[in-house]
């Protein structure tokens, strides 16, 4: 019987063994691994009478015991906005407060809050993170002062305020990094103090106590001596054809911008050949104007239009459309005025060799869509959500003739269609533009990509489509989408058609923002893309939302009053004014601690980018907002507000007259331009005057209301790894809207000495865009645009 049992036993065993893999000796993966894998991140800054956290993203659930120190933030601080903070020996230091955290959830990302236990404690100190032989540490900066930097080419301006009262810190101790030394300087009775000289300083550390603020200054770019300015009468030309080009020239002379005198050179350029070159004078207001004409045999391409005066140089992008074998391609939208958003858009191709048609030719189509629309400026960055539309061939009939329709998208979304075809050699492109309403809509993120953890910031603008007008007043559903997760707010828009927003708390990962209008039944949205990730670099300030600003006036000439009041719910203290130039800045220390403050400047003849912008101390935090101040004094730029007097009557031909604006009063030289389509691109008049707006100022914040993170440096010991993932993909495909190709129906160039100005509706009825450049003698560039209705 056990004879029985030990047989079976020794059965069992080896039917056990049988089934064990062939690999158990092999080791599985070793999870605790992901123990080293770990980032902790601080507030940039924080107050003693609220709880500091730290971040700590982690992969596992292991625990981290973490200690807090007290130091020198010289030992720690390094100079330089890019450059990463000292790691410090902890060695030999006592810790003011020892804890750990058991990260939960297992093998997994998370991102932590963990509590610093300082009580009230004010001071700079560091946090070290530690698994085992890991390290990491981080600074924080518990501190009851803050300061606020206006740059400007012209000089820096410093401005210290108590976080707990709002005041001014007056007698603070500040201390600039110049040529690696310091230079010791103390805020005035405002809590100001300046620095207006070179060698400029890259860092200023503020000191009252125990309590630190410090900013990084950013080195600023040297006013230039003269500023062109070129324009072209159509961004798209054909091989064999003649484009004109307008410009303008400026000087600078002390605080203005006048008219340069003498002629600037005037080029066109195919990367190293020359297709033109002609020296072109200039007028007594700066302007230049001359006619180019291209080669029939010009290759297809952008080619660069060149104005180049005595010490400056300005460019325009043109792109030639090139014919092949003598064929010449041509392709325009064939709606009847304005395409619908509700229907397929048709466009009608055309081929002709001397001016017949060419039958039974392929005619390669390819189109890319933008789901926005943008008047009256071009938009700099990618577009969101860019994408080809329809790649398709299609073949002539026997009138040289092929149609093709541009599919209806169902989003809901504005449509801009780069169109290009081509064939052989020969080609051609053009830009239609689809609105879904009398308006269009643009929200624009600060960051496409940003920290967890940080409010996402927007802006909102607003224009009729027909007059570019802001669209004032108007109702914006703004949704950010993460997900299930929806978050909802409604804005109302300013008199400017704009206005800025904040979401708290957006989720990790990939968030959809879309903001629409609903007006009289019409509806307009946009929508764009952010991408939260757990740290991202910073990308600059901007002002925000909680601080709003209201001038007295509309406009305001040399020597008038300017009011300003600004308004901050729940601010405390006192609110620091400024009027900001690319010359230096003008402050105002006011304030009623009510959250609504009252300032004054005396308007002055600027040069570059004029600002009034407010600062004012809510929650612990130093918020600020700027407006632009719409000066109207000699050397600025200005937009025209275009409207046709007695517009009863627009039928063909007929005479009519065009009002420009007060801003576009006294001598000067006019361009005037009707054409079919919408221009684009360098033959956008609407942002010529923008090139006058030199010299930005730059603001920075040691006390941001938005939270802010700063990354870890390692401690010593063996260092932390870092999870990356990096998406790989085949080369992106060329997504470049392509540019308008308008026909000009009446160009013009006049001196005038009003802002009033005669000119003659179209002699045939449809949809056009006026526009107008008006280069004024006292250095002033006015410019706008309109859609013109001749029936």
């Amino acid at each position: 019987m056990v004879r029985r049992f030990r047989a079976l036993g020794l059965a069992c065993a080896l039917l056990v063994l049988s089934l064990a893999p062939a690999g158990a000796a092999r080791p599985i993966v070793d999870l605790h691994r992901l123990d080293g894998y770990f980032a902790l991140f601080a507030h940039d800054s924080d107050v003693p009478w609220q709880p500091t956290v730290v971040r700590l993203d982690t992969y596992s659930s292991a625990p981290v015991s973490f200690a807090a120190y007290p130091v020198d933030p010289g030992d720690v601080l390094t100079a330089g906005s890019n450059s990463r903070p000292r790691a410090i020996d902890v060695s030999r230091r006592k810790a003011v407060a020892r804890w750990s955290f058991t990260p939960p959830g297992g093998y997994r990302f998370q991102a932590n809050v963990v509590q610093v236990p300082l009580g009230t404690r004010a001071g700079f100190y560091v946090v070290e993170a530690r698994r085992g032989g890991v390290g990491e540490q981080v600074w924080i900066n518990r501190t009851d002062v803050g300061m606020i930097a206006k740059q400007t080419p012209g000089g820096l301006m410093i401005y210290a305020t108590d976080l707990r009262t709002g005041k001014p810190r007056p007698h603070m101790r500040v201390m600039f990094v110049v040529n690696s030394r310091f230079v010791v300087r103390y805020t005035d009775a405002h809590g100001i103090v300046r620095w207006d000289r070179a060698p400029w300083p890259v860092f200023a550390l503020g000191q009252w106590g125990s309590s630190y603020a410090f900013v990084s200054l950013l080195p600023q770019a040297p006013l230039p001596a003269e500023v062109l300015g070129v324009r072209l009468e159509s961004a798209v030309v054909h091989a064999g054809e003649s484009v004109r080009i307008v410009g303008f020239a400026r000087t600078r002379d002390g605080e203005l911008l006048r008219p340069a005198r003498g002629d600037v050179t005037v080029s066109v350029r195919n990367g190293p050949t020359s297709v033109a070159d002609v020296r072109v004078p200039l007028d007594r207001a700066g302007a230049f104007t001359t006619t180019v004409a291209i080669p029939a045999d010009a290759r297809s391409g952008d080619y660069a239009v060149l104005a180049q005066g005595a010490s400056g140089i300005a460019g325009a992008t043109l792109h030639v459309d090139a014919d092949a074998d003598g064929i010449a391609l041509s392709v325009h939208s064939a709606c009847n005025g304005r395409c619908p958003a509700n229907a397929d858009i048709p466009l009608r191709i055309e081929a002709r060799r001397d001016g017949r048609p060419v039958g039974d030719l392929p005619v390669a189509v390819r189109i890319v869509r933008s789901p926005h629309v943008v008047v009256g400026f071009e938009e700099k960055r990618r577009p969101w959500a860019i994408s080809k539309w329809l790649e398709t061939t299609v073949r002539t009939d026997g009138n040289g003739a092929a149609n093709v329709a541009i599919p209806m998208p169902t989003d809901g979304l504005a449509s801009t269609y780069g169109v290009t075809i081509s064939s052989g050699g020969a080609s051609a492109e053009t830009r239609v533009t689809v609105p879904t309403a009398p308006f269009t809509i643009r929200v624009r993120p600060f960051h496409r990509r940003q920290s967890l953890g940080t409010p996402l910031g927007f802006d909102i603008y607003a224009n009729n489509v027909d007059t570019l007008a802001p669209l004032g007043g108007a109702k914006v559903v703004v949704t950010l989408s993460h997900g299930a997760s929806v978050q909802r707010q409604v804005l109302t828009l300013g008199g400017n058609g704009f206005v800025r927003g904040a979401f708290s708390t957006p989720d990790l990962g990939t968030n959809l923002i879309i903001a629409e209008i609903d007006r009289n039944g019409e509806k307009a949205k946009d929508a764009d893309q952010i991408n939260v990730v757990p740290q991202a670099q910073d990308t600059g300030e901007v002002g925000s939302a909680a601080v709003s600003l209201a001038l007295s006036g509309s406009r305001f000439m040399h020597g008038e009053r300017i009011g300003v009041t600004a308004r901050s719910p729940g601010a405390r203290g006192d609110t620091l004014f400024t009027l900001e130039s690319a010359l230096g800045v003008e402050s105002d220390v006011a304030g009623d601690g009510n959250g609504i403050s009252h300032g004054a400047f005396t308007a002055r003849t600027a040069l570059g980018t004029v600002s009034i912008g407010a600062a004012m101390v809510r929650s612990g935090a130093i918020a600020w907002n700027t407006i632009a101040l719409p000066l109207d004094t000699p050397g600025r730029p200005a937009q025209a507000t275009l409207r046709v007097l007695g517009g009863g009557d627009a039928r063909p031909g007929t005479l009519a007259k065009l009002a420009m604006g007060p801003f576009a009063d006294g001598a000067g030289t006019v361009v005037l331009r009707i054409s079919r389509g919408v221009p684009s691109g360098s033959a956008l008049f609407d942002d010529a005057p923008g090139l006058l707006a030199v010299g930005a100022t730059l603001t920075q914040n040691s006390a941001p209301p938005e939270t802010t993170w700063h990354p870890w440096v390692d401690s010593t010991g063996k260092h932390p790894e870092v999870l990356g993932f990096e998406r790989v993909a085949l080369p992106p495909s060329d997504l470049t809207i392509a540019q308008s190709d308008t026909s000009t129906v009446s160009w013009s160039v006049e001196p005038s000495t009003s802002d009033i100005l005669p000119f003659h509706l179209p002699g045939a009825s449809g949809r056009y865009t006026l526009s107008i450049l008006k280069i004024c003698d006292d250095g002033r560039v006015v410019a706008g645009s309109m859609r013109l209705e001749v029936r």
